[in-house]
């Protein structure tokens, strides 16, 4: 007799708690076999695209920042009354 026949055996005389806690620790063996697998990023994700936009000079500074989003906001702003 193979252990899934004899689980299944067994099971049969349980009770339905017992028989719910052993499909719960069941479960849990089951996520945790999952959990030790290595997982591979899905394409598309965005952990996928870390380094695609790398800036080829260095990073802005605030003042650079601030002057290029005011720039854009009084373009905005100016665009929408008229």
């Amino acid at each position: 007799m193979t252990a899934v026949e004899k689980l299944h055996q067994l099971i049969r005389t349980l009770p339905e708690d017992q028989i719910n806690a052993v499909l719960n620790f069941a479960e849990l063996l089951h996520q945790k076999q999952q959990s030790d697998r290595p997982q591979s990023i899905p394409p598309g994700t965005l952990t996928g695209l870390r380094g695609i936009a790398k800036r080829s000079r260095s990073a802005p500074i605030d003042a650079d920042l601030q002057a290029e989003y005011t720039d854009y906001l009084t373009q905005k702003y100016q665009t929408e009354r008229l």
